[in-house]
Protein backbone atom coordinates (compact mmCIF):
# COMPACT_ATOMS: atom_id res chain seq x y z
CA UNK A 1 0.00 0.00 0.00
CA UNK A 2 2.66 2.03 0.79
CA UNK A 3 4.46 2.02 -3.09
CA UNK A 4 2.35 4.39 -4.42
CA UNK A 5 4.11 7.04 -5.82
CA UNK A 6 2.57 10.82 -4.36
CA UNK A 7 2.78 13.47 -6.37
CA UNK A 8 4.23 16.62 -5.05
CA UNK A 9 2.51 20.48 -6.25
CA UNK A 10 4.96 22.87 -8.03
CA UNK A 11 5.62 25.89 -4.89
CA UNK A 12 4.59 29.28 -5.68
CA UNK A 13 7.13 31.94 -4.65
CA UNK A 14 6.70 35.28 -4.19
CA UNK A 15 8.58 36.08 -7.56
CA UNK A 16 5.93 34.25 -9.39
CA UNK A 17 2.80 35.80 -7.47
CA UNK A 18 4.51 39.34 -8.68
CA UNK A 19 4.66 38.12 -11.88
CA UNK A 20 1.26 36.60 -12.21
CA UNK A 21 -0.59 39.36 -10.15
CA UNK A 22 0.86 41.85 -12.43
CA UNK A 23 0.34 42.33 -16.23
CA UNK A 24 -1.77 40.27 -18.96
CA UNK A 25 -4.53 39.02 -16.08
CA UNK A 26 -4.32 42.19 -14.03
CA UNK A 27 -4.65 43.00 -10.78
CA UNK A 28 -6.91 46.22 -11.03
CA UNK A 29 -5.69 48.45 -8.36
CA UNK A 30 -3.57 50.66 -10.53
CA UNK A 31 -0.30 49.75 -8.15
CA UNK A 32 0.41 46.96 -11.08
CA UNK A 33 2.43 48.58 -14.10
CA UNK A 34 -0.55 48.70 -16.35
CA UNK A 35 -3.30 48.45 -14.10
CA UNK A 36 -6.91 50.53 -15.37
CA UNK A 37 -5.58 49.92 -18.63
CA UNK A 38 -2.66 52.77 -18.36
CA UNK A 39 0.51 51.99 -18.92
CA UNK A 40 3.96 53.74 -19.49
CA UNK A 41 4.38 55.77 -21.73
CA UNK A 42 0.47 55.60 -23.50
CA UNK A 43 -0.80 58.13 -25.51
CA UNK A 44 -2.63 60.99 -23.70
CA UNK A 45 -5.60 60.06 -26.00
CA UNK A 46 -5.59 56.71 -24.81
CA UNK A 47 -5.46 57.49 -21.25
CA UNK A 48 -8.31 60.21 -21.57
CA UNK A 49 -10.00 57.58 -23.62
CA UNK A 50 -9.64 54.68 -20.25
CA UNK A 51 -10.50 57.33 -18.04
CA UNK A 52 -13.66 58.54 -19.59
CA UNK A 53 -14.70 55.09 -19.99
CA UNK A 54 -13.99 54.68 -16.23
CA UNK A 55 -16.05 57.63 -15.26
CA UNK A 56 -19.36 56.96 -17.53
CA UNK A 57 -19.37 52.94 -16.42
CA UNK A 58 -19.77 54.87 -12.60
CA UNK A 59 -22.16 57.07 -13.65
CA UNK A 60 -24.04 54.30 -15.35
CA UNK A 61 -23.60 52.29 -12.03
CA UNK A 62 -25.07 55.00 -9.75
CA UNK A 63 -27.85 55.80 -12.09
CA UNK A 64 -28.72 51.94 -12.37
CA UNK A 65 -28.61 51.89 -7.93
CA UNK A 66 -30.74 55.07 -7.72
CA UNK A 67 -33.50 53.72 -10.48
CA UNK A 68 -33.21 50.48 -8.77
CA UNK A 69 -33.88 51.76 -5.18
CA UNK A 70 -36.86 53.78 -6.45
CA UNK A 71 -38.49 51.03 -7.88
CA UNK A 72 -38.29 48.63 -5.19
CA UNK A 73 -39.42 51.69 -2.62
CA UNK A 74 -42.09 52.87 -5.14
CA UNK A 75 -43.54 48.55 -4.68
CA UNK A 76 -42.72 48.43 -1.39
CA UNK A 77 -45.12 52.12 -0.63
Amino acid sequence: MMSKKLKTLPMVTREQEAKESCGTKGCGTGACAGGFGIKAGSEKSVVYRNILVYLLIGIVMLLTAYITLNIITSILN
